[in-house]
């Protein structure tokens, strides 16, 4: 493993260490704040927003690679990897790189749009732009630097999709259950779509995430070439 790599993973690591701790225990918003309750008290407080949820699964990520640069393997052949390696390149693969993209651009798409859907004006008081900037654009800066630093092994065929569809299911269930029993949805821009609306909403989600896997795959191979659970082959000339 190179030097480079290693450093450039701790960086991030400690990064992404001092957002979360700064998000989570540091930040002084307004206690009579229209949403405070809601935002930090009600429904597993911050662990409803899906930018909290991917900050604290790229955290972990950039600390396993830090683990596995220190005690893993950097092998191209999956049966010669160590544990710390195939879980690292299990999760970058089918969960890290599409959801810190999809964070990322949804993000800024909608803030480009009308911030008021995504990241109300309010928030600026408290909530300071280096620390929006780690949580909404270090995802998809990390994510790419990753994977044209580091070859790593993917899964084939169907297998690749599973882990976000399963995600993807299982954070759309949370945000209905939230706003069936607590009367409010987690972000505004829900509001606006009646049901018809909302669920072609949803269903178009899904649809980026599906196309990042396979949009990582391909830059992928385009850097290091074809790298599968059985071997690496070239490319061709």
């Amino acid at each position: 493993m190179s030097v480079f790599s290693s450093l450039i993973h701790i960086l991030v690591f400690i990064i992404w260490s001092v957002g979360v701790y700064v998000d989570a225990w540091l930040l002084n918003p307004p206690l009579d704040g229209p949403h405070y309750d809601f935002d930090f008290n009600q429904y597993g407080g911050r662990l409803k927003y899906l930018t909290v949820l991917n900050s604290l699964l790229q955290c972990g990520f950039f600390g396993l690679c830090v683990a596995n640069d220190l005690f893993g393997s950097e092998a191209k052949v999956r049966n010669e990897q160590s544990a710390l390696q195939k879980y690292r390149d299990w999760l970058f693969t089918t969960l890290v790189f599409p959801m810190g993209l999809f964070v990322s651009l949804i993000f800024w798409s909608l803030y480009a749009i009308d911030r008021e859907l995504i990241f109300p004006a309010e928030l600026d008081l408290w909530f300071p732009a280096w620390l929006n900037h780690v949580m909404h654009t270090l995802p998809a800066i990390g994510v790419l630097i990753e994977v044209f630093m580091v070859c790593h092994v993917y899964e084939t065929g169907v297998k690749r999709f599973k882990p976000i569809v399963a995600a993807y299911f299982m954070y759309l269930t949370w945000i209905c259950y939230i706003a069936y029993f607590g009367g409010i949805w987690v972000y505004p821009v829900f509001e606006v779509f009646d049901m018809t609306g909302r669920t072609i909403f949803f269903a178009a989600l899904l649809f980026p995430n599906l196309f990042f896997v396979l949009l990582g795959q391909k830059i992928h191979t385009t850097v290091w070439g074809t790298v599968t659970d059985g071997k690496k082959e070239r490319k061709a000339e």
